[in-house]
């Protein structure tokens, strides 16, 4: 049974858009939604290596819930069961890193649970560096 367009889209604003009071669940997940930059890549069976904590960077592993929060990046409301973010997600004064993907989890501390990720063409990112996600760059879509 398909979802219908209307519940795609509830569900899409919901994780991506947070609540009023910032956090919110759905049986197991916990939002707002987060990314993880990542320096080694991700695979259907194992998260990527998420980026150190140094600089402007905050890692989401180890019990705490870092990364970037995709809260309010993403207008309201979802539309064709799609979503895409209508601001930059950015990460200021970055570590030195590679860059190689990134990945979206939940916000549940300790071992976030994995959404979807991407891989894009490995970048050389020095410290304080600023890296962006370009608006129309990040979607989500429910089928």
């Amino acid at each position: 049974m398909a979802k219908s367009t209307t519940l795609a889209n509830d569900i899409l604003d919901f994780m991506y858009n947070g609540a009023a009071s910032g956090t919110l669940t759905i049986a197991t997940y916990t939002g707002p939604l987060k990314v993880k930059f990542l320096s080694t890549v991700s695979t259907a069976g194992s998260a990527g290596t998420e980026w150190s904590t140094s600089g402007g960077y905050t890692q989401t592993a180890g019990g705490s819930v870092g990364g970037v929060s995709l809260s309010g990046n993403f207008a309201t409301p979802a539309s064709s069961a799609s979503k895409a973010n209508t601001t930059a997600v950015t990460v200021t004064n970055a570590p030195a890193q590679t860059w190689i993907g990134n990945e979206i989890v939940d916000s549940t501390a300790g071992t976030n649970k994995r959404m979807n990720w991407a891989t894009i063409s490995s970048k050389t990112v020095n410290a304080g560096d600023t890296c962006t996600i370009a608006i129309g760059s990040l979607t989500g879509t429910e089928s």
